[in-house]
């Protein structure tokens, strides 16, 4: 289970998938991403098997961008790692995006 910032960031790399369970655009909570690229900066994501989801067009077909900012930012709990606007504030109103990274299914 994912309990820090560093160990989310070691976790969601190229090919990774998580689970929206909440967001700041309701209509995306329940959908599934696949990481396409994960850096120092933040990673890409798209909607696995749906290639012309605006989700999976933007960024030049990389997805949608999450910036990782600092770990005050973040909450992880029971599996659900949380990011916020607020670094002190852990309200809806302030949710990015909540999400429970998937385990890789073993070859």
């Amino acid at each position: 289970m994912i309990k820090s910032l560093n160990q989310l960031k070691k976790q969601l790399q190229k090919g990774s998938e998580f689970v929206i369970t909440g967001h700041c655009r309701p209509d995306y909570i329940g959908q599934c991403r696949q990481v396409t690229l994960s850096n120092t900066q933040g990673f890409y994501s798209v909607v696995p098997g749906e290639p012309e989801h605006k989700v999976s067009l933007a960024n030049g077909g990389r997805g949608s961008v999450l910036w990782w900012s600092k770990a005050p930012f973040w909450q992880f709990k029971d599996g659900i790692c949380e990011m916020y606007s607020s670094d002190t504030q852990r309200t809806k109103e302030y949710l990015i995006m909540a999400f429970r990274v998937l385990e890789k299914e073993a070859a």
